[in-house]
């Protein structure tokens, strides 16, 4: 189960890395929350509003070290990469650590929490 849900991540960044918003909105929670190296908070709405108008695009993503835990219906996935991020005009080319949270929902997983986290 947790080297499924390892994959709903890749298959996350794949997304945003080919602009294929509608698997990405198939992935995401609809009360889903996602956390920027910034500081800033979008939801599920929000982010899809900032890649649609481009505000937010995901340019490169270089994954490292992923493990995920199960517990019961929820899995955490954490792990760390590469990221070439532009959030609004700054762009974050930088190693960051990110935590997916993801919850199974009559029988299909969600992704309803994402964290991208600055290191040091």
């Amino acid at each position: 189960m947790e080297s499924n849900v390892i994959s709903l991540s890749e298959e996350k960044f794949s997304s945003l890395l080919e602009f294929d918003l509608e698997t990405f909105y198939s992935l995401f929670d609809g009360r889903g929350l996602i956390f920027f190296p910034d500081g800033s908070v979008a939801t599920k709405p929000e982010l899809m509003e900032k890649l649609k108008s481009q505000e937010t695009v995901f340019r490169g993503v270089e994954m490292h070290k992923i493990l995920a835990r199960s517990y019961g219906n929820t899995t955490v996935v954490q792990g760390e990469g590469f990221f070439n991020i532009k959030l609004q005009d700054v762009e974050f080319n930088e190693v960051l650590t990110f935590i997916d949270v993801w919850v199974e929902k009559e029988g299909e997983w969600k992704l309803v929490s994402a964290h991208l986290i600055k290191m040091g």
